[in-house]
């Protein structure tokens, strides 16, 4: 797909400075070649303009006089630029209709305007929206809802009674509505807790590769509207989060807890169970939340890497931290005493 430079800019609400050029698709500013489009979105990074091959660059206003190429000038180029990638990358879907293989319940309607891949098994009381795609190796349980334009990739599974709303995307290897990890200690053994909750998951929805999120024990567990999932991640049953929430790869949320809206969670993120989380709440990277957190802002946690002699040495002293803080308050006390 190619397009002039003057009309990306209309449809990126950009303003052209400079000559018209056609644009063939996006770059990296230190690989773009003729009628490739690149950006800047760091002052560091305008040496390159000197040495780019990209035909026009989207940059700040602020630095245009380091650009002697055409520009499409935008307060924020990083946003334009994914806006100008998608309208020169779209979507490619499959077409509409039924693959061989796919076994089909009786009475589940399939939208002329869906897609269902090879050996995809569909149970009974199965509801599509229109321009649904389910890829090769799906397993749709009895009795969910999907919603229009919802896009799910080959080998995911989604159990029983889950509600999925528009224009969500899964990944392969994503699992929704397993039964979340409930024990009772009976004696010697655990007696298995009975998972009869859903899953509700809203509207522009993202979940990557081999995520899972597990379906409530009595309550729904709840994925808010624009929520985005990296790969690896678990959400435990009875979670609650909230819109437009961002969760990086193989962090994990265990049962009942409720996370706020427009959260940032780095990866490798640990958060306990029955807890609380506002809203705009960034936790950085191998961040252990152990209690609610009623504040917005950011929070961290965790050791910075060191050698490993340092490291050893730092864990034991960590260890002692209680018996020091003790000898702490025992010395201001006698101070106060004398």
């Amino acid at each position: 797909m190619s397009i002039k430079l003057s009309e990306l800019a209309e449809k990126i609400n950009c303003r052209l400075l400079g000559e018209d050029c056609l644009i063939e698709n996006v770059a990296d500013i230190n690989d773009a070649e003729a009628g490739q489009l690149a950006f800047i979105y760091n002052p560091r990074y305008l040496d390159r303009l000197a040495t780019t091959n990209a035909s026009a660059i989207i940059i700040k206003e602020e630095w245009l006089k380091d650009c002697d190429k055409p520009a499409l000038v935008a307060q924020n180029p990083r946003l334009a630029f994914v806006k100008a990638t998608r309208l020169l990358n779209p979507e490619k879907r499959n077409q509409s209709g039924v693959a061989k293989g796919a076994v089909i319940a009786e009475g589940v309607t399939v939208p002329a305007s869906a897609y269902v891949g090879p050996n995809v098994v569909i149970e009974s009381g199965v509801i599509l929206g229109e321009n649904t795609q389910i890829g090769a190796g799906c397993v749709i349980s009895s009795d969910v809802t999907i919603g229009d334009h919802t896009v799910i990739h080959p080998n995911v599974s989604i159990g029983r009674n889950t509600h999925i709303g528009h224009n969500c995307i899964f990944f392969s290897g994503v699992v929704i509505g397993a039964d979340g990890f409930g024990y009772e200690r009976d004696g010697e053994a655990y007696l298995k807790v009975p998972q009869i909750g859903n899953v509700r998951i809203g509207n522009d929805v993202e979940i990557g590769a081999n995520s899972t999120v597990d379906r409530g024990a009595l309550h729904d567990t709840v994925i808010g509207d624009g929520v985005k999932i990296d790969n690896l991640v678990q959400i435990g049953h009875n979670v609650v989060i909230g819109r437009h929430t961002i969760i990086s790869a193989q962090s994990g949320v265990a049962g009942s807890t409720k996370i706020g809206e427009y959260c940032l969670i780095g990866g490798v993120v640990s958060i306990r169970d029955n807890i609380e989380i506002v809203d705009n709440v960034m936790l950085t990277g191998r961040t252990v939340v152990q209690s609610s957190l009623t504040e917005p802002g950011s929070y961290s946690s965790g050791m910075l890497v060191d050698t490993t002699s340092n490291w050893r040495k730092n864990a034991l002293r960590f260890k002692r931290l209680n018996e020091l803080d003790k000898r702490v308050k025992k010395l201001e006390k006698d101070a106060q005493q004398k």
